[in-house]
């Protein structure tokens, strides 16, 4: 998007007082002999009406929205790029987003093509999308010729008709936007450059304001009238947006204007409303920046006339009608009228459109897999036994097959539930900088905790903590050598030797060389623990909260209080060497951390008396028999660490004894079958975990495509196959369904996030994902750019999504809610909520509710789609 300016004198042909009400207030422009305090020219145009701060603040504050916050690569975040538009239908908000980001609609048809040769997605399914394109089987059945239907030419079209050509898109920055990405880089730089950018106490905007008069760059790019501007405009960036927009020569919506630019830099921006709407204030305060910044340098460039057109959105193929005559073996000259039209129509289906049918067609082939098989458990009731112990893990896709490899090793129960466990907490590390936040995005820290040393090991604590501070001074050292200019030879030549070893290790022997760091690892979680007391002056967890915490634990997963003996609390995380992507690997809601924490802390609050006696004043007394164990699940290797086992009471060995060796023939079971669907043994998935050249160490969450809210017996007899997000839940005991509005605002909003962000990544991994692993550079600490420089990075890589032979791994589709409980409940809920109302009806999300008395399934209804009962929930044939 090119901002229109005008030469010097040339007059407005408008006001863009025009656009707004007479009521919003203007500010004069300011006169041009009249300069700002810290300008040292006069302005080079004269302006017309100009916005006040005030609605400047506002429309960047809208503009922000346009792209989804971009976490720090330390705390990889899952969210929907496509947050912005969630507001519209599916359909339109990718078609939009398209045209703003320059980014294709669907997967290539030549890939869903694949995908179907490899039984990824069922003929009948394909039909039956095809079908309802055209209107239904009787518009279907319309003949063409003899012999030939509509619904076989759409077909034709599908799978046999070559694509049309597509122009080859160019992936590269433009010298504007490369420009600017160049200052992001190095302003937001986190102490891994020698020299920072002198000025960033000043701001982006006016850091780079008092530099770019030295860039060579600046200078080609913009001409004298660049270095004139740099002597003229506003140090401020509100007033620099509000004089850029008042020198447009034709009038512009300012909002759709800034937003544009605002998305020329999804990744940059992205960065930047993390760093406003997110983080915590210590880890941003001395590097200010906002939207305001980076807007008032795209206007800056704007008024040099150095913008670039943005590139057009990718083609989405051509007619395809001469195709089709041939395919068929037909002629022009055969076809009547009518039967032409009917011909045409089909013809102009785009590529698009195809790869829209193609991505229903997907999203029928599993729910008509897996609905059958849940109606018939529905129908089945198997009596309730207590188990010999009970595991409660995330809710996550890799959790599933890990529970049933588990659950065939004995007499074991298995729950989903958040890997936060319901603790809204930030974990203040021992001798750490900064604290992590252990829970969802979505939600706020209402603890600071710290994590402590256990009772008895504190000169360990402390030789572990000095340990730490020395690593890392030297680490420190060693980085400044190594790039310095006096000292980069020497460094290389000193500590060459050792280097050239260290790497020998980590390629040819990596379990050997990992063996440290596990030790470390062990001896860390040994001496320190987190505990519930609040860090500095925060407040720590009352006695109050740790009973509703342990209570919210049995309320939402539908957990009976007749507990086993032994309730292991099981978070996860995983391994990954030289991965600039490893948190993403770890749980999403503990907002890209381990989540072996948050289990350990609740655990410890239900084994506290004070915290159970509360509990049995709310109707949930436990067994004086029971105890409660904290564990994090490997899902990289499938170990399971179980913490704090040596405070196990003697009369529990056994009962722990028994279940870790049921959790090591799981592990290797799960193991087995991971390393089938990564073509690679299953030793090699220990070795990949910690080898510094592995470029995909898991499938991570890929293959992701429902939600499951149920019971166990829902889903145990099930493979589904690692792609289900599993969260318990009993309708009886939620007479209010506050527990299920729980489940559907929260975590499944967070599934939604996960699910939109494998799926986007997949469609177009250049726009939306992060492209090709292997030119990946880490950029400040903070993000990955390709190559040696240009925008962050805002998706998954493409070794996360694809295998080698470059067929999708994942599949891209729309997550799909199954939800076990009563109609009117979940229809009651859906229409009191705006955001469950949005992601339904918009049809972002597929919602299919099982009547648990009746085992019947109805689909709820998009918005406009036909409902002749004018009910929501529409009855489906599973």
């Amino acid at each position: 998007m090119a901002l229109p300016s005008r030469a010097d004198g040339a007059r407005r042909s408008a006001s863009p007082g025009a656009l707004r009400p007479p009521s919003q207030r203007r500010l004069p422009s300011r006169p041009p002999y009249r300069r700002s305090r810290m300008n040292m020219i006069a302005p080079i145009e004269r302006t017309g009406e100009r916005l006040g701060r005030t609605e400047v603040a506002g429309l960047v504050a809208l503009a922000a929205r346009t792209v989804a916050p971009l976490w720090p690569l330390e705390s990889a975040i899952a969210v929907n790029p496509l947050a912005r538009f969630e507001e519209l239908p599916f359909a339109q908000a990718v078609a939009e987003a398209s045209k703003l980001f320059g980014a294709r609609r669907t997967l290539p048809l030549a890939l869903w093509r694949r995908l179907y040769e490899n039984d990824r997605i069922d003929e009948a399914a394909l039909r039956d999308a095809a079908i309802a394109h055209l209107g239904g089987i009787y518009h279907a059945a319309a003949p063409i010729a003899p012999g030939v239907t509509m619904l076989d030419a759409l077909m034709a079209c599908l799978l046999a008709i070559e694509p049309g050509d597509q122009p080859e898109r160019k992936d590269g920055l433009g010298p504007d936007a490369a420009f600017i990405a160049k200052w992001c880089g190095a302003f937001f730089d986190h102490g891994m450059t020698t020299m920072p950018l002198p000025y960033r106490d000043l701001g982006l905007y006016r850091a780079v304001l008092a530099m770019a008069a030295y860039d060579p760059d600046y200078r080609t790019l913009t001409g004298a009238r660049g270095a004139a501007l740099l002597l003229s405009v506003p140090r401020d960036p509100l007033e620099a947006i509000s004089e850029g927009l008042a020198s447009l020569e034709v009038p512009v919506d300012e909002l759709a204007y800034l937003s544009g630019l605002v998305a020329r830099l999804p990744g940059w921006a992205g960065h930047i409303r993390w760093r406003t709407d997110h983080a915590d204030p210590d880890r941003v305060a001395d590097v200010p920046a906002t939207m305001a910044d980076l807007a008032a340098l795209w206007i800056l460039l704007a008024r040099a006339d150095a913008v670039s057109a943005l590139p057009p959105a990718p083609s989405a193929g051509k007619d395809r009608r001469a195709a089709l005559l041939a395919h068929f073996g037909l002629t022009a000259k055969a076809l009547d009228a009518r039967n032409a039209e009917r011909l045409d129509a089909v013809a102009r289906v785009d590529d698009d459109a195809l790869g829209a049918l193609f991505m229903t067609a997907a999203e029928r082939s599993y729910a008509n897999g897996l609905m059958p098989a849940l109606q018939r458990a529905a129908r089945t009731s198997n009596p309730p036994l207590r188990p010999d112990a009970q595991l409660v893990l995330c809710i996550d896709v890799r959790s599933e097959p890990f529970r049933r490899a588990l659950e065939a090793e004995g007499n074991y129960e298995t729950f989903g539930y958040a890997g936060f466990f319901g603790l809204p907490i930030a974990l203040h590390p021992f001798a750490g900088a900064h604290r992590a936040r252990l829970l969802p995005v979505l939600l706020s820290p209402r603890h600071d905790i710290s994590e402590r040393p256990v009772p008895g090991r504190e000169s360990e604590a402390e030789a572990i903590a000095d340990g730490a501070r020395r690593d890392a001074c030297t680490s420190d050292l060693f980085a400044a050598a190594k790039v310095g200019p006096a000292t980069a030879f020497a460094a290389a030549e000193a500590t060459g030797p050792l280097a050239a070893a260290l790497m020998l290790a980590r390629t040819f022997a990596p379990l050997a060389a990992s063996r440290a760091a596990a030790t470390l690892r062990k001896r860390r979680q040994l001496a320190l623990a987190p505990a519930p007391e609040g860090y500095a002056n925060h407040t720590g967890v009352s006695l109050a909260d740790k009973v509703g915490y342990a209570s919210a634990l049995f309320r939402l997963t539908g957990m009976r209080p007749d507990t086993a003996r032994l309730v292991v609390l099981t978070g996860h995380g995983a391994s990954a060497v030289n991965n600039p992507y490893a948190a993403a690997l770890d749980c999403g809601a503990c907002s890209g951390h381990a989540g072996g924490s948050n289990a350990r802390l609740l655990a410890a609050m239900l084994n506290d008396a004070d915290v159970r006696s509360g509990m049995a004043e709310e109707g949930l007394k436990l067994p004086p028999t029971t105890y409660f164990l904290a564990a994090e699940h490997n899902t990289t290797t499938d170990e399971v660490t179980i913490f704090d086992a040596d405070s196990i009471p003697d009369t529990h060995a056994a009962d722990l004894a028994a279940l870790s060796a049921s959790l090591a023939r799981a592990a290797g079971a799960n193991r087995a079958r991971r390393a089938r669907s990564l073509d690679r043994a299953p030793g090699d998935l220990l070795t990949g975990a910690v080898h510094w050249g592995e470029v995909r160490p898991e499938w991570g969450l890929a293959g992701n495509a429902a939600f499951i809210v149920g019971p166990r017996d829902l889903t145990r007899a099930i493979d589904l196959q690692g792609r289900a997000f599993l969260h318990s839940y009993d309708w009886r005991a939620d007479r209010d369904g506050s527990a299920l509005a729980t489940i559907l605002t929260a975590p499944m909003v967070v599934a939604q996030w996960i699910n939109c962000q494998y799926l986007f990544s997949t469609i177009d991994n250049e726009r939306y994902g992060s492209g090709d692993k292997v030119t990946h550079n880490v950029i400040g600490g903070i993000g990955v750019v390709q190559g040696n420089g240009g925008d962050l990075k805002i998706g998954l890589p493409r070794q996360s999504l694809f295998r080698d032979n470059g067929l999708p791994h994942h599949v891209p589709q729309r997550l799909l809610a199954i939800v076990h409980a009563p109609f009117d409940r979940v229809a009651a809920l859906v229409e009191t909520s705006d955001i469950l109302r949005r992601l339904f009806g918009k049809g972002w999300v597929q919602l299919i509710v099982i009547d648990p008395e009746t085992a019947r399934a109805r689909r709820w209804r998009e918005d406009g789609a036909d409902c002749g009962e004018g009910r929501n929930l529409l009855c489906v044939d599973c």
